[in-house]
């Protein structure tokens, strides 16, 4: 057995290495950080501006807001009239009530009148044949 570990250690240092056991060699260097391959700043502009269509989010806005203003307000008037504390002023519950709801119904409605392009009216100065 030691015969064979020193024939090992004599024929080992002569022996050639695969090219899976050559040097490694570190990465490449990367392109985000050299110098040509900075973007230009007419590149850097955002191009998508021109591209997204215009939708009915203000419109979705206003009626969500209007119609949550309405539902909370109602609901917070309901609730505050209903305590059996008669001299109670339920102005400020129903306010409040009313501004939450105008708040979520106004974030729903633009979410989802976002989601509706707005369709080109065709021009009332074209003639008719």
């Amino acid at each position: 057995m030691i015969r064979l570990l020193v024939a090992l250690c004599l024929i080992a240092p002569t022996a050639r290495t695969a090219a899976a056991q050559t040097r490694l060699h570190g990465p490449a260097p990367s392109n985000l950080f050299a110098l040509r391959a900075r973007p230009s700043l007419v590149a850097a502009r955002d191009t998508m501006a021109g591209t997204i269509p215009p939708t009915h989010w203000k419109t979705g806005m206003v009626v969500g807001g209007v119609a949550g203003a309405l539902g909370l307000g109602l609901l917070a008037g309901g609730l505050c009239s209903d305590s059996d504390d008669t001299d109670k002023n339920c102005f400020l519950p129903v306010l409040g009530g009313a501004a939450v709801g105008a708040a979520a119904g106004g974030t729903l409605g633009m979410l989802v009148g976002g989601l509706f392009p707005k369709h080109e009216q065709a021009d009332s100065a074209q003639t008719v044949r």
